[in-house]
């Protein structure tokens, strides 16, 4: 009997060795490692001297138990964390099972060195009586726990919010449930608490309000197209894609209009990311549309100016531009007045593939992202634009839809020049066209050559058909006569 039991130990032991890593209950494992413990000390009770020593019978049954309660604990990991670990299976379930064997192992144990234990039951109703009484409040916390697993209500991953705390749910147990706040703090609730009071499940799209004040002078209808294409044109990091950002004026006052953007978190216990990352966002929208947010008052303020960093002087940004080295200084300044400043924030989208465009732009600050659109669907970034670069010149020259996406990388300031600044010279110079449809071929096979991977002749002969067909696309956009 004795080596049955040790080798009955020794297969536990290796059990629990075993399922320390794929197990997610570490504490059922280290119970069964206190309790083999325990019963290789219990033999050594044959070791005491005679007059202390237990019966062999009481170490014998006591060894069996501890090596039951091991048992338990890894029949419990190998039964729910492993063999259920996909069914969805009631935590109080678990648990009243490994409790329920816990309890017939001590009847066991008590019936085998010849306890009567119906004789207990029979005489102890006055003892257990005032044990529910004074174990009151843990009955309570029992029955909420098999009340929220039963309802299956809340689940471990939900952000909660209670009157005493907010946090994301780390796991229901019997007796508590455990909510990890924001501060990564832990809060242990009574579940008979969370039972008698409110508390809310944070959805996983939550519609937030986000206000925001306008003077009167700024029409009301550009100020809501402007956010909402703002909100909508590229993703924002936590808010979801659909439905769709909306911006609603909210009322009007004495002072000023109130408008309210109403966007949908997808992020609980995240919400202070989102929001920062679309008032960025709702700001840049808002400068670039020429509605910037103003502090709106009635008081007269009187403070030195804050010195502004200095920018590029447009006409030497225009002259490092390859597709206007022909033009001189007088072309370059009158080109310079069209130049719109326009600035995007960090992750704004600033061009799309496929969309209709007439404008490039001369990046002055910042750092631009190219990409194309992968085989599997995610975006190829396929070269970066700095201070000094410039993007967008197939259709301002062209008309035609955009061939690459452009994302701001950081905070991005640059100009943008469109087909209405560059028409008078295009027109009056017969070389332009020409000149800039060379230019514009070889930085477009540049790009096929890291796409599509070209040799060195494929590459030439492609440059030199590109450029035939973009002169006669450039002169037919921009109506310009056949050269005689």
């Amino acid at each position: 009997m004795q080596e049955s039991l040790t080798w009955l130990a020794a297969t536990l032991f290796v059990l629990t060795l075993a399922l320390w890593k794929p197990a997610q209950e570490k504490t059922r494992l280290r119970a069964s490692a206190v309790f083999l413990l325990l019963w290789a000390l219990t033999w050594l009770g044959t070791l005491l001297p005679l007059p202390w020593r237990p019966s062999s019978l009481v170490i014998h049954e006591v060894a069996v138990a501890f090596l039951a309660l091991s048992g338990v604990q890894v029949g419990a990991i190998l039964f729910f964390d492993l063999a259920l670990r996909r069914v969805h299976f009631p935590k109080f379930l678990y648990e009243m099972l490994v409790v329920a064997g816990y309890i017939a192992t001590l009847l066991h144990l008590l019936v085998s060195v010849g306890v009567n234990v119906t004789g207990i039951f029979a005489t102890s109703a006055v003892a257990t009586a005032v044990l529910g009484l004074a174990l009151q409040d843990m009955l309570s916390n029992i029955a909420g726990g098999i009340a929220l697993e039963l309802e299956d209500g809340i689940r471990a991953g939900d952000f909660v919010t209670t009157t005493d705390a907010a946090g994301w749910v780390q796991h229901i147990r019997l007796r508590h449930t455990a909510l990890k706040t924001r501060d990564g703090d832990t809060v242990i609730l009574p579940n008979s608490q969370l039972t008698r009071s409110t508390f809310t499940i944070m959805s996983r799209c939550h519609r937030t309000f986000l206000p925001f004040s306008m003077p009167y002078a700024l029409n009301a209808q550009e100020v809501i197209e402007a956010v909402e294409f703002a909100l909508r044109v590229s993703p924002i990091p936590g808010v979801a894609h659909e439905p769709q950002p909306r911006c609603l004026l909210q009322k009007m006052d004495a002072g000023s209009m109130h408008y309210v953007a109403v966007i949908y978190l997808t992020e609980p216990g995240h919400e202070s990311h989102a929001v920062s990352a679309t008032l960025v966002r709702l700001s840049f929208a808002l400068q670039r549309a020429g509605l910037p947010v103003r502090e709106i008052t009635t008081v007269v303020e009187m403070y030195k100016e804050a010195p502004q960093a200095e920018k590029p002087n447009p006409v030497d940004l225009l002259r490092r531009t390859p597709i206007l080295r022909l033009l001189d200084d007088m072309d370059l300044n009158e080109l310079a007045s069209y130049l719109q400043p326009v600035s995007f924030a960090p992750g704004e989208s600033i061009i799309r593939q496929g969309e209709a465009g007439d404008s490039m732009y001369f990046v002055v600050a910042g750092s631009v992202s190219i990409s194309f659109p992968a085989p599997d669907g995610s975006d190829r970034q396929v070269s970066v634009m700095d201070s000094g670069d410039f993007f967008g010149e197939a259709s301002l020259l062209t008309g035609e839809m955009r061939s690459a996406s452009a994302l701001a990388k950081t905070k991005v300031d640059c100009y943008r020049l469109d087909k209405k600044g560059l028409q008078h010279i295009i027109s009056n110079r017969n070389d332009l066209a020409e000149d800039m449809s060379v230019v514009m071929a070889h930085r477009q096979v540049e790009l096929a050559v890291v796409r599509e991977k070209l040799d060195h002749e494929t590459a030439r002969k492609r440059e030199a058909e590109n450029q035939q067909q973009l002169l006669v696309r450039i002169r037919r956009f921009f109506e310009i006569p056949p050269a005689r």
